[in-house]
């Protein structure tokens, strides 16, 4: 797939990497992790670090991975981050109901609307309502006014979808709402691969719980 620049209703812009295959969620969500920890921006030099990263979790996986058949293990995915940012990422298998609050405590919240330069993202495994999970990122926490908006940049459909959290109690994750973006520089072939949600698209987080920078 591509990279995707998508502009919210708060006036910031987010990165967001469109999964290559079925089950390529994970990777894809690191990336997205690298290139915001690291500031970088999808070119000839990007590339090089996308595949760095697919053979670091190969390497992690001791064998080949084949992202239309296996999903990925967080401990991996953990350990792939460590080797391309600063500090150390580590998988928290959360309770449901800790979900918010941890989600709160490690990327924090930005009141009023505009860009953010540095944001702190974490990765969230979503059990579907109807059975599987995916992995997604979350870079901000905005909060215009009273309520608070988890930014949820997902590989599968390449957008960002804001959804409304409390601060504490489990994070459902809808992905057939919220999805309300301006497109940024992608073009009409890669726009024509992306994957699509429905209205039954729902999940809350609890098994695969969180990886964040500690």
């Amino acid at each position: 797939m591509a990279w995707f620049s998508r502009f919210t209703r708060f006036g910031d812009v987010h990165l967001v990497y469109g999964q290559e295959a079925g089950m390529s969620c994970g990777l894809a969500s690191v990336m997205m992790c690298v290139f915001k920890v690291n500031k970088l921006t999808p070119g000839k030099t990007a590339v090089t670090t996308e595949e760095q990263i697919r053979k670091k979790y190969q390497t992690q996986l001791g064998s080949a991975y084949n992202s239309e058949l296996v999903g990925t293990y967080p401990q991996h995915l953990a350990t792939v981050l460590t080797s391309f940012t600063p500090g150390t990422w580590r998988w928290h298998n959360l309770a449901a109901n800790a979900v918010t609050a941890k989600l709160i405590a490690k990327v924090g919240v930005t009141p009023g609307i505009g860009p953010i330069a540095t944001v702190e993202p974490v990765i969230l495994g979503v059990d579907w309502d109807l059975g599987g999970a995916h992995w997604v990122v979350i870079d901000t926490i905005r909060q215009p006014f009273s309520s608070k908006y988890a930014t949820v940049n997902d590989p599968w459909d390449a957008n960002v979808h804001m959804q409304e959290i409390k601060d504490t109690g489990p994070f459902t994750y809808n992905a057939g709402e919220g999805g309300f973006t301006i497109d940024g520089w992608d073009s009409s072939i890669a726009e024509t691969r992306k994957q699509k949600y429905d209205n039954t698209s729902k999940g809350m987080v609890k098994t695969w719980g969180m990886i964040c920078r500690d």
